[in-house]
């Protein structure tokens, strides 16, 4: 037995700020598509396990979290992947309480050791909870280090942590696929598999440039058309897109510098904005009613 069953579903493709903004009137903000209405990055990964067991992996934990995991039903968390520690990325984190609730058991976060620590210090009240001054009701976490190059297998699937640049900022993407039972990727890839989750990308070093071959599913960083220090623009992710050649890409962290509509209208073949609540692989119509 292996992974089945599995998909990517995107809980928030906006950027820090996320669209709307506040008080602000521009025609993406204002905008009656729901395809611009994006919440903070995050995803989860839902499959069945090689047991039999439903599982749900998060990438990062957005301050938008609850709202995101109402909307999808959520009812169980079996790890979360941190790319980095910026506030629309993990500021989430103390939403996961619930779902050890509802399970009965600590998850695990994975993390780099310089994250880890930000992590320590921004939630001091869940790590270091014995300090309350009050018993409280916190998450119930631990921690699980990371490092690029770092292959590990969870639940049936191969995850592999990839350095990529945010600004100067060194953080994390995941290639993530199916795997077998010596925890070496199968080679008939069930979908959305092989992906990659690429938030938050300036640059892609060239150690890494190799680990993003032979992808079905690209999730690629993309602000805004005018240059940004710390993110790809428009023409530097469809670069990078069509030099990592995946089967079929989707952009995110998208500003309401961008709509969606017009965004996609001049992408090349195979990329798309994704938008809130798109799940893959897509078995339904692409687009939400816009009736």
């Amino acid at each position: 037995m292996t992974v089945h069953d599995a998909e990517l579903v995107f809980m928030g493709t906006g950027t820090s700020a996320g669209v709307p903004v506040i008080g602000c009137s521009c025609p993406t903000c204002t905008s009656t598509d729901p395809r611009d209405r994006r919440l903070r990055c995050g995803a989860c990964l839902r499959f069945t396990d090689p047991g039999g067991q439903p599982r749900v992996l998060l990438i990062d934990v957005p301050p938008d979290h609850r709202e995101q995991s109402i909307r999808l039903g959520l009812t169980r968390c079996d790890g979360i992947l941190i790319t980095h520690a910026h506030v629309d990325h993990v500021f989430g984190l103390d939403e996961i309480r619930r779902y050890n609730t509802l399970m009965g058991e600590p998850i695990g976060v994975h993390a780099e050791p310089q994250v880890r620590d930000e992590l320590h210090r921004i939630f001091r009240h869940i790590f270091a909870s014995h300090r309350n001054v009050n018993t409280s009701y916190v998450a119930d976490l631990f921690d699980v280090p990371l490092q690029p190059g770092g292959v590990f297998t969870m639940h049936g699937l191969r995850i592999e942590p990839l350095r990529l640049l945010h600004g100067k900022l060194p953080i994390l993407g995941f290639r993530i696929e199916a795997a077998d039972e010596d925890g070496e990727p199968l080679a008939e890839q069930p979908a959305p598999f092989p992906l990659a989750w690429c938030s938050d990308v300036s640059a892609i070093p060239p150690e890494t440039w190799p680990r993003l071959s032979g992808l079905r599913t690209l999730v690629l960083d993309m602000l805004r058309d005018r240059a940004h220090a710390t993110h790809f623009t428009v023409e530097e992710a469809v670069d990078a897109a069509g030099r990592i050649g995946a089967q079929a890409t989707w952009f995110i962290h998208m500003t309401h510098d961008l709509r969606h509509a017009e965004l996609e209208s001049r992408l090349p073949p195979g990329m798309s904005p994704a938008w809130d609540g798109l799940v893959l692989p897509i078995t339904a119509p692409q687009g939400p009613d816009l009736g």
